[in-house]
């Protein structure tokens, strides 16, 4: 009797080598042109035993083109299923961490070599249905990674990300000095209906020219308040028009960031490098520090108390009513952030 000839697995040798040839070229390159998210940092150079995830990801498809050259299919099947659980595991860690596109590119693959070479099997795997679980959790996370919060300032540096409404007194505080505060980006966040309109307005103002500061005044003062603002039949359908529906996703995404961040309190401030109002006033340290910057380290101890803050339909805390002398706000009048 003829031994019936083994069928050669050409998508599945063809899914193994667009593996192998990824993984070499993420080995090579780094990967960057896909790394969309934070996540692709992180598991670059994550080792197992001292040994780089991409070697082993090179590694894997070679073996499986190897099978699937050698038409060693039930080898090519359990390799590939222990592959799959391998990523299904690491599918979990970043469910926790952060997703890495790259990573999930390779997973894909991996999954759609196990799918294909088990074509001629009665079943499929069951795995294969936890790791497509998790992938599409990975997935949403990558693109909730990609909704930056967003400001209507210019893309640039920037030392300090500050978040603020219009309707916190603490945060018009902070917004009258905005001009002092070169370093900051600022991110508008709604407490409430009204604020949406007060943010329209500061848009309009600060696309003509103004600054936001007074941009912030002017809006607030544009805009109604109380029965003249729930009763106008403007300012209830309006926000269904898409420039208005556009802005409040965007706001969402900031008032999201503040949420995430662990924050229910505006402004919410963030500091990228070490603030100077931080170091001490010494001689080498004065030296590391551009002039503009030397008035800013205090000789003293730090007053980190909150000197005002609005949480939402909560009305603004003022726990500290006399500025303390020397604190975090000379930092927020520098908005100088030292950096060797």
């Amino acid at each position: 009797m003829i031994a019936k000839k083994k069928t050669f697995p050409a998508l599945s040798a063809g899914i193994c080598l667009a593996g192998l040839l990824f993984c070499l070229w993420v080995l090579f390159s780094g990967g960057e042109a896909l790394c969309l998210t934070n996540g692709c940092t992180l598991f670059q150079d994550l080792q197992i035993a001292g040994v780089s995830l991409w070697h082993l990801g090179a590694v894997l498809f070679a073996l499986l083109l190897l099978c699937c050259l050698a038409r060693l299919m039930p080898a090519a099947r359990l390799l590939a299923l222990a592959a799959v659980l391998a990523d299904t595991v690491l599918l979990g860690i970043m469910l926790f961490t952060a997703p890495c596109v790259n990573c999930l590119l390779v997973g894909l693959l991996i999954a759609l070599a196990c799918l294909s070479l088990h074509r001629s099997t009665p079943r499929r795997p069951a795995l294969l249905w936890l790791w497509l679980l998790l992938f599409l959790f990975s997935l949403g996370s990558v693109v909730h990674d990609l909704a930056e919060p967003w400001s209507p300032q210019a893309e640039g540096p920037a030392s300090v990300h500050i978040y603020f409404s219009p309707s916190c007194q603490a945060c018009r505080t902070l917004t009258a000095q905005a001009e002092r505060l070169n370093q900051a980006r600022w991110y508008p966040v709604p407490e409430n209906r009204r604020d949406i309109w007060v943010i329209r307005t500061m848009l309009e103002k600060m696309n003509g020219g103004m600054p936001l500061a007074q941009a912030a005044a002017e809006a607030l003062a544009a805009v109604p308040e109380g029965p003249a603002f729930d009763e106008a039949r403007e300012y209830r359908l309006g926000l269904l028009r898409p420039e208005l529906l556009l802005l409040q996703f965007r706001l969402w995404k900031n008032q999201a960031h503040v949420l995430a961040s662990g924050s229910k309190r505006l402004p919410f401030l963030e500091f990228a490098g070490l603030p100077v109002a931080l170091l001490p006033r010494e001689e080498h340290v004065s030296q590391a520090l551009p002039k503009e910057h030397e008035r800013s380290a205090l000789p003293s101890g730090l007053d980190l108390d909150v000197a005002g803050f609005c949480g939402g339909e909560e009305s603004c805390a003022d726990p500290a009513p006399a500025r303390p002398q020397g604190g975090l706000h000379e930092l927020l009048d520098e908005s100088g952030l030292y950096r060797p």
